[in-house]
């Protein structure tokens, strides 16, 4: 905001547009290398591997495409494994070993880099869309560099297929009203980071460091709700950020998020919440796996391998893959009452219902163990209602008044139906865009002033 920002884009519109994916490329890489150093080289040669492997495919057999396509999905995914889950896998095949008194050295721990779950996604669906014919492949690398590691995108998606840009790379002027749009999309999302989702993580924090011992039924409930409000607010508010900040630079990114906490059910959720990656996972890994083509038994099964897969993207722990298999547990049990008994949950006592799976689900997200999330759990559930003699402060120390405020604008912003309101005439009066760029800058200006005295707050979603 106050320095890369700031310098690049009035060099990026210096420039002619036959030079701005180059620079945008360049740029991308700097601010990867500002963020992971030498790491950077890993994203430099997954970009390579998967644009050179693009033009063999596009200009291969079917055979020989589909060794290229392989080639380059196990190459990005063994780059995600050992940066993602190696440290995970060997705990785990020590403590396997541990049961027939076998010993393992502890290996040096492998720094995660930011970023890489999404962009080796969308590696994956670039190689995917060029063998199925759905796109032409990128005609130079700097071309590919720009859509893959665009910088505002690069960290916490939304994820972006080379469909949505393709036709950007070739040309995308930037027009007034486009990056006005920006300006406002942008400070909306900044907004949601710092006065919902750091205001509702720092109540969260308090509560989910207290022990069990510590903890009352009321506390976990706030607690957890606080969490619920802040993954929502900053995850969208990120997806808002990198969509304001691609309309700076003539992209439209997709939508990522449309209200999840209003669903009625956990299968209108997965449409509403993360939508990139909830359709990505259906067109690159639901539907190759036979989707429902194969009988009940076999789309169950899918489902199943979809959201363990989605649980253990999220993170190489055990309480991600309980939360993703909770998740397809219950898109599984939704399926099999709506196949069998032609029911399912609608209206208040659907969104009531849906809502409540949704906070057992994101204790598991939260808690650092699965002991921890159980014991989280049997306190929310429990009535226990005094605190204990560890308890050092009431309830109202986690409760402060602006954290009030911001469940009640959570709560509002997150389940009010603004589509209900007319607003087209309020749009096109005068003072309508004067009202929106006022609203945009007092955000903006109060954000970098909370942000400058409270230090940084990283975004839940960047180390994933």
């Amino acid at each position: 905001m106050f320095g890369f920002l700031p310098i690049v884009l009035p060099l990026y519109f210096l420039l002619p547009q036959r030079f701005r994916n180059l620079f945008l490329f360049l740029c991308s890489v700097f601010f990867w290398f500002w963020a992971n150093g030498a790491i950077v080289l890993v994203f430099l040669l997954s970009s390579a591997v998967t644009y050179c492997s693009g033009r063999i495919i596009a200009r291969s057999n079917p055979k020989r495409a589909r060794a290229a396509l392989a080639a380059t999905i196990l190459i990005n995914l063994a780059i995600l494994i050992y940066y993602k889950y190696f440290n995970f896998l060997w705990s785990q095949l020590a403590l396997l070993l541990g049961l027939f008194s076998l010993h393992l050295s502890q290996p040096a721990k492998i720094a995660l880099p930011i970023g890489i779950s999404f962009f080796i996604f969308e590696a994956i669906s670039y190689s995917v869309e060029i063998y199925r014919k759905a796109e032409n492949p990128a005609r130079r690398f700097t071309d590919f560099g720009a859509y893959l590691g665009a910088f505002p995108h690069f960290v916490a998606g939304p994820i972006v297929r080379f469909s949505d840009v393709s036709d950007k790379l070739r040309s995308r002027p930037v027009t007034v009203d486009l990056f006005f749009s920006g300006i406002c999309r942008f400070a909306q999302g900044l907004g949601k980071k710092v006065f919902l989702a750091n205001t509702l993580g720092r109540a969260a924090d308090r509560v989910f460091d207290l022990s069990s011992a510590q903890l009352t039924t009321p506390l976990a409930w706030l607690g957890i709700l606080c969490y619920t409000l802040q993954i929502y607010y900053d995850f969208s508010g990120y997806s808002d950020m990198a969509i304001g900040l691609g309309r700076f630079l003539g992209f439209t990114f997709p939508e990522n998020f449309d209200q999840p906490y209003r669903s009625k059910n956990i299968t209108e959720f997965w449409q509403r919440w993360h939508i990139t990656l909830a359709t990505w996972l259906r067109d690159f890994l639901f539907i190759p796996l036979g989707a429902n083509r194969k009988g009940p038994a076999r789309t169950y099964l899918n489902i199943f391998i979809v959201f363990f897969l989605c649980g253990l993207w999220h993170g190489a722990a055990w309480t991600f893959v309980v939360w993703g298999v909770y998740h397809g547990v219950l898109l599984i049990g939704e399926r099999a009452l709506r196949n069998r008994f032609h029911f399912q949950t609608s209206g208040i006592p659907g969104n009531v219902l849906t809502f409540l799976l949704l906070i057992i689900g994101w204790v598991f997200f939260r808690s650092q163990s699965l002991k921890a999330a159980w014991s989280f759990l049997g306190v929310m559930f429990s009535l226990k209602i005094q605190p204990s003699q560890f308890q050092f402060f009431p309830f109202r120390y986690y409760l402060e008044n602006d954290v009030l405020i911001a469940i009640v604008l959570g709560a509002i912003f997150a389940w009010f139906p603004a589509e209900n309101l007319e607003l087209d005439a309020v749009k096109r009066a005068a003072g309508w865009t004067v009202l929106r760029a006022s609203v945009a800058l007092l955000l903006i200006l109060y954000a970098a002033t909370v942000l400058s005295t409270v230090g940084f707050n990283p975004f839940i979603y960047s180390r994933f």
